[in-house]
């Protein structure tokens, strides 16, 4: 009703105002659209025409407002309806797999990302039910379409490499962490990843990188040291992947700055030495090492390296030492080596007769060695057969 009035005070209001201008202004003007166009019309009726159309842009413009706010509300709840409809989907499809019923769950959970193309959980979910059941390809299959879908989502890009690590496709699966990395440079789980594909791949330059960034990242001090330790493990396979000796005596005498006593580096700095004809460095290196970690590799290295009878003795020496930190039968195997070099042929009988084990391969090589050493080739035959065959 009062709607009704207020539409009849408006027209009452312009009839009037359309009487008064034509009574007021009696005289005609001209009106120019164009250059060439020109309308002769009472100046009181161009002025109501004038109204008139500003109130009816006016009319037509609140009408457009109105039916777009209609329009928005309505598609706003398409969205929440479809939305909703979507999520009862992912549930239905989650409660049927909880009930081992696969395929049913995997139908319900296609169609909601049928509905919703876009969402990301549906997919996601799918993808995890094949994933569950060992069929790697086709969740890779279904990730895949979804990132052409959302290219930037990082959660679909990071499952889509760990489902290209299970079908074996490492190097996709590094570049696909490695975009989510350039994104999240800091996220954990992205870090472990991308080190544990690196170190399958065998590029240990990379994993360490990786390893030491996450370590700077972790918050917490529990089991810091474990990961401290994998660091330090793939500096030192990072150094020995290096061609040149020079320089992988570099990188481990670095890494042992940090790790003084870690046996890997010890041991192969060592070896680098020797490679480049610095065996005298070498056998101090690991005589110093022994001195303070005694193990039967470093004395068999240095034994491995001595020219003449003084340095075997030496290495002998150090041996019997450290007898109580060494195994005894692994001590009598090396002296017994060492006086067979030595042409002490006796001597080294007397130490692998006490030997308590004497069917390992190292004891039957070292009797090998002393029979040939004695010129008796069919009888050191003989106890190497058995580990030739």
């Amino acid at each position: 009703m009062r709607r009704a009035l207020g539409i009849a005070a408006a027209v009452a209001f312009l009839v009037a105002f359309v009487a008064f201008a034509y009574t007021m202004n009696p005289g005609d003007v001209d009106f120019r659209l164009s250059q060439t166009v020109t309308y002769r019309m009472p100046l009181g009726l161009l002025l109501v025409t004038t109204l008139v159309f500003g109130v009816l842009i006016a009319v037509i413009a609140v009408a457009f407002q109105q039916l777009n706010q209609r329009f928005s509300t309505w598609r706003e709840r398409r969205k929440a309806r479809q939305e909703a409809q979507v999520e009862e989907l992912k549930q239905s499809g989650a409660a049927l797999a909880w009930g081992g019923e696969t395929e049913r769950s995997r139908s319900v959970l296609k169609k909601a990302w049928r509905r919703d193309p876009h969402n990301k959980e549906a997919a996601l979910s799918l993808a995890a039910s094949y994933t569950d059941t060992g069929e790697y390809e086709a969740a890779r299959s279904v990730l895949e379409d979804a990132v052409a879908r959302e290219s930037a989502d990082p959660d679909l890009r990071y499952e889509l490499g760990e489902a290209l690590s299970r079908c074996g496709r490492t190097d996709e699966a590094i570049r696909m962490h490695e975009t989510v990395r350039v994104q999240y440079p800091h996220a954990a789980r992205v870090m472990v990843s991308l080190r544990d594909l690196y170190a399958a791949s065998g590029r240990w330059a990379d994993a360490a990188e990786v390893q030491q960034q996450y370590i700077a990242e972790l918050a917490s001090s529990e089991g810091i040291e474990a990961q401290r330790d994998r660091l330090r493990d793939f500096r030192y396979r990072a150094a020995m992947q290096v061609d040149d000796a020079s320089v992988r005596i570099e990188k481990l005498e670095a890494l042992l700055a940090e790790s003084r006593d870690y046996a890997p580096a010890i041991d192969s700095l060592g070896d680098a030495m020797v490679e480049i004809e610095q065996t005298a460095d070498a056998l101090k290196v690991w005589e110093k090492a022994f001195k303070r970690d005694p193990r039967i590799e470093l004395a068999e290295r240095m034994l491995a390296h001595q020219s003449d009878s003084a340095g075997r003795q030496r290495v002998v020496v150090l041996v019997n030492k450290q007898g109580d930190h060494l195994d005894a039968d692994a001590a009598r195997v090396l002296r017994a080596r060492a006086a067979i070099q030595d042409d002490a042929l006796e001597s080294a009988q007397r130490e692998l007769e006490t030997v308590s084990d004497s069917t390992t391969p190292t004891v039957q090589s070292a009797w090998a060695e002393l029979h040939h050493k004695r010129g008796d080739a069919e009888r050191a035959w003989q106890t190497l057969r058995p580990l030739v065959s």
